[in-house]
C-alpha cells in the first residue's frame, strides 16, 4: 500500500461535497412526490439542526489518498479510515507533473461512510475536477445512486450526473445524508434489516428484483369505518418508505439541484404502473427548517398510458418544512347523518413539536350548502383535528376532535372529542395495552340499534394481545375495563320526571373474552413470487384457500345501579378465495358466510352497549369482473326481526402499486372514496424505467 499526500486538499471537504450531490438528488426525488421529512414516532432520527451550506472555498484544503493495488482485494468495510479517501482499483497512477490521478478497472472509493464505484476515475488536482465514468454507483447507508458519468468541480462546488437513477429509503434518509453512524441511530419500528452489499460487481449488474414485500400503505379515505369481514380500508404505515427515481441529467451548484426529465415511482417493476414525471425539477435549501422545490410540467402518469396534471393540485412551487408535511389533495366523502351528505376536506400538518403529529382538516359540506341555497352558511363549514405522538418508547398519545358546523348556538351538538393515553405492558409473558381515555359525545355503532351517542366517558381499559393456548390452535384475547359513563337510556325508572334529555350517569365494570380457532380446509398455490405477472392486480401473491372459522365470546357488564348484562355466544362461518387475481377476467372470487348466536341475561340500562341482536347472519362476496375492477357487497341481517343491520356496496380498482375504492352504505347513510399507495421492500437492483 502506497500513501500519497498532496498539500492543500481536504479529505473532509472533498468527501462532503461529493456526497452533497447524492444527498440533494435524493431529497429532490423525495420531495417531488409530495412526501416530506416528518418524524416517525417510534425511534425515527430527528431532523438535522445543521444546514447543508457549502464550506468556503478559501478553507484549508488537505487530504490523503490511499491507493490499494490489485493485490489488496476490496473488502466489505464501508467506512474508510478517518481523515482519508481510500481508492481501490485494478490499475491506478499519479502523474506528479500534471497532478492527475487516473484509476481504471473496478474502481472503488470509500469516503465519509460512502462508497463510489465506477469503471474509470480521473481526478485533476490543478483544475479541481473529478470525473467518474462507466457504471457509476454511489452507496451511502441505504441510499443508492447510479449513473453513466459523475463529474464534480470541488473548488466551484459544481457538478453533474448523466443518466442518473437510484433508490431512496426514507426511514434512514436523514441519518444517511447527514453522516450519522447507523450504530447511533435507533431503527424505526418494523424496519427491515438490509444486508450491506459486497464491494463487487453486485451494484453494477442489473439483477432481477427479488424478495418483494408489501410492508404498508399510505393514502386518504373519507371514512374511518371499515367494511366488516373485508381487508381494512385504512392505510397502514403512514408513508412510502422506498422510492426509485430516474433522470436524464442532474446538475448541481452549491445548495441548488436541477433535474431534467425526472421520474419517480414506488413500483419495483418496469414500466411502472404509477409514476410522477416532470420536464424539469429544482430543489433548493431555503433555510435549516425549509426546502423549496419547483417543477415544470409535472404530471402523474397512470399505467404508462395517460397523464394527470399535478400542478392544479400541488402547485409548481412548494415550500416544505423538514418536520412537517405538505397538504394532500382534496378528499370527497359522504355522511348523511352529521354532515348533510356530500362534503370535501383537505389535510394540513402544522408543526408545533417534532415529537407529535398534528393534523388539521377543514371541511366544506357541499350538499348542505346547496340545500340551504347559501354557500357561506355557517353550518356548511366544519373542521376535525387529531394529534398523535410519543411520550416515551411505550407510551403514546392520541387525541381527536371534530366540529360539524360553525353555528355556535349549536356548538355542544356539533362537537365531538376524544383523548387517550396508551401504555404498552408485558403481563404473564404477553403484550398488553392499557388505555386511559376521556370521551365527549362519542358515536358508537350498535348493530340494529344503529349509531348511539355516549355523551361522556372517563376510564381505563386493559386489553391483551392474541394469546395462543398451547399447540391447540385456539387463540384467546380478553379485556377488562372500568368507566364512568353518561349516555342515553330508555328506562323510565332511571329518568327524572322533569328533564331536558334522556341521559344518565353510571359506572360500568366490564370483562370480556374471546376464544377463536380456524381450520384451513384447503389451500391452493400462489403464482411464482418475484414474477411481474404475479402482482398484476395485487401488492402480494394471492393464495387460494377455504377456511372454517369458529369462536366463543363471553361478556359481563356490571353497573353501579346494581344491574348486570351478561352474555355468551358463538359464531361459525366459512370464508375463502379462489383464483390468483392475475388473469384478465374472473380470476378472483372472495366470499364469507358467518352465523352468530348469543344467549344473554338482563339488558344494559344504556342503549349504546345493549345486546339486542341474538341471531345474526353475515355474508359477502368480492368478485373480479375485468382486469383490476372488482365489485363487492357485504351485509348483516338480524334473523329474529328480519332487520337489515348494515350493507356495504363497493367498487374497487386494484393494482400492484395503488388502490381506489368507492363505497356506499344506504343503511347507515355513509359513503366514501379511498385512495391508497402501496409500500414495498425489495432486494436486488431495480431496472431502468
Amino acid at each position: 500500500m502506497e500513501s500519497v499526500s498532496v498539500g492543500k486538499q481536504s479529505d473532509r471537504y472533498v468527501a462532503r461535497r461529493k456526497w452533497q450531490l447524492a444527498g440533494y438528488l435524493l431529497l429532490l426525488s423525495y420531495y417531488a412526490i409530495d412526501i416530506s421529512l416528518h418524524p416517525v414516532f417510534a425511534g425515527e432520527v430527528p431532523a438535522p439542526t445543521a444546514n447543508l451550506a457549502p464550506i468556503s472555498s478559501s478553507a484549508p484544503l488537505k487530504y490523503t489518498i490511499v491507493q490499494n493495488g490489485p493485490q489488496a482485494p476490496p473488502t466489505t468495510n464501508i467506512a474508510a479510515p478517518k481523515g482519508t479517501i481510500e481508492l481501490n482499483a485494478s490499475q491506478q497512477e499519479f502523474d506528479n507533473n500534471t497532478q492527475i490521478i487516473t484509476a481504471n478497472g473496478k474502481v472503488v472509493v470509500r469516503f465519509n461512510q460512502a462508497i463510489l464505484q465506477s469503471d474509470r476515475l480521473r481526478v485533476n488536482l490543478k483544475t479541481k475536477i473529478a470525473v467518474a465514468e462507466g457504471n457509476v454507483s454511489l452507496l451511502r447507508g441505504k441510499q443508492i445512486l447510479y449513473g453513466t458519468q459523475f463529474e464534480y468541480n470541488f473548488e466551484e462546488d459544481r457538478g453533474s450526473v448523466v443518466e442518473a437513477r437510484g433508490d431512496i429509503y426514507q426511514p434512514t434518509l436523514v441519518s444517511d445524508l447527514n453522516g450519522i453512524a447507523r450504530t447511533t441511530v435507533a431503527p424505526p419500528a418494523g424496519e427491515k434489516t438490509f444486508v450491506e452489499p459486497l464491494l463487487s460487481d453486485r451494484l453494477r449488474n442489473d439483477q432481477p428484483v427479488t424478495n418483494i414485500q408489501n410492508i404498508g400503505t399510505t393514502g386518504i379515505n373519507s371514512s374511518d369505518r371499515d367494511i366488516e369481514y373485508q381487508p381494512t380500508l385504512k392505510p397502514r404505515g403512514g408513508t412510502i418508505t422506498r422510492l426509485r427515481f430516474q433522470a436524464d441529467k442532474i446538475d448541481f451548484v452549491g445548495d441548488r439541484v436541477t433535474a431534467e426529465k425526472i421520474r419517480l415511482t414506488n413500483d419495483p417493476f418496469s414500466p411502472p404502473e404509477l409514476q410522477v414525471k416532470a420536464d424539469r425539477a429544482q430543489f433548493r435549501i431555503v433555510s435549516s427548517e425549509e426546502d423549496e422545490i419547483t417543477t415544470s410540467n409535472a404530471r402523474l402518469t397512470v399505467e404508462n398510458n395517460f397523464d394527470v396534471p399535478i400542478s392544479p393540485l400541488f402547485r409548481d412551487r412548494l415550500v416544505l418544512n423538514k418536520v412537517g408535511k405538505s397538504p394532500n389533495p382534496f378528499n370527497i366523502g359522504f355522511d348523511g347523518q352529521e354532515r348533510g351528505g356530500v362534503y370535501v376536506e383537505n389535510n394540513f400538518y402544522p408543526i408545533f413539536d417534532p415529537r407529535f403529529k398534528l393534523t388539521v382538516t377543514p371541511q366544506y359540506y357541499l350538499q348542505r350548502a346547496v340545500t340551504k341555497l347559501n354557500p357561506i352558511d355557517s353550518s356548511a363549514f366544519g373542521v376535525k383535528t387529531s394529534i398523535e405522538g410519543n411520550f416515551g418508547p411505550d407510551t403514546t398519545l392520541q387525541a381527536s376532535a371534530a366540529l360539524t358546523g360553525f353555528n355556535f348556538d349549536k356548538i355542544s351538538d356539533n362537537f365531538r372529542g376524544q383523548v387517550s393515553v396508551k401504555q404498552n405492558l408485558s403481563l404473564v409473558g404477553y403484550p398488553h395495552l392499557l388505555t386511559g381515555e376521556a370521551v365527549y359525545r362519542q358515536q358508537v355503532f350498535n348493530s340494529s340499534l344503529g349509531y348511539q351517542d355516549v355523551q361522556s366517558s372517563l376510564g381505563a381499559v386493559l386489553a391483551s394481545s392474541v394469546i395462543p393456548i398451547g399447540n391447540t390452535g385456539v387463540n384467546l384475547d380478553y379485556q377488562l375495563g372500568a368507566q364512568m359513563i353518561n349516555a342515553n337510556t330508555d328506562r323510565q325508572n332511571l329518568l327524572s320526571p322533569t328533564r331536558s334529555n334522556n341521559l344518565i350517569t353510571l359506572n360500568r365494570y366490564q370483562a370480556s373474552a374471546n376464544l377463536n380457532k380456524s381450520f384451513r380446509l384447503w389451500e391452493g398455490k400462489s403464482l411464482p413470487p418475484n414474477e411481474k405477472e404475479t402482482y398484476n392486480y395485487s401488492p402480494v401473491p394471492v393464495v387460494p384457500y377455504l377456511q372454517l372459522n369458529t369462536g366463543i365470546r363471553a361478556v359481563n357488564s356490571n353497573y353501579s345501579n346494581g344491574e348486570n348484562q351478561s352474555a355468551i355466544g358463538y359464531n361459525v362461518g366459512i370464508q375463502g378465495q379462489f383464483g390468483n387475481f392475475s388473469k384478465q377476467s374472473f380470476d378472483y372470487t372472495g366470499f364469507n358466510l358467518n352465523y352468530f348466536q348469543q344467549f344473554r341475561s338482563q339488558e344494559s340500562p344504556f342503549l349504546f352497549d345493549r345486546l339486542v341482536d341474538n341471531r345474526i347472519l353475515s355474508a359477502g362476496i368480492n368478485q373480479q369482473i375485468s382486469g383490476p375492477f372488482r365489485l363487492g357487497i357485504q351485509s348483516s341481517l338480524n334473523l329474529d326481526s328480519g332487520q337489515q343491520i348494515s350493507t356495504d356496496y363497493y367498487v374497487e380498482y386494484s393494482r400492484r402499486t395503488y388502490n381506489i375504492i368507492v363505497r356506499y352504505n344506504p343503511t347507515l347513510q355513509l359513503g366514501s372514496i379511498g385512495f391508497r399507495l402501496n409500500d414495498f421492500n425489495w432486494d436486488g437492483i431495480t431496472p431502468r424505467f
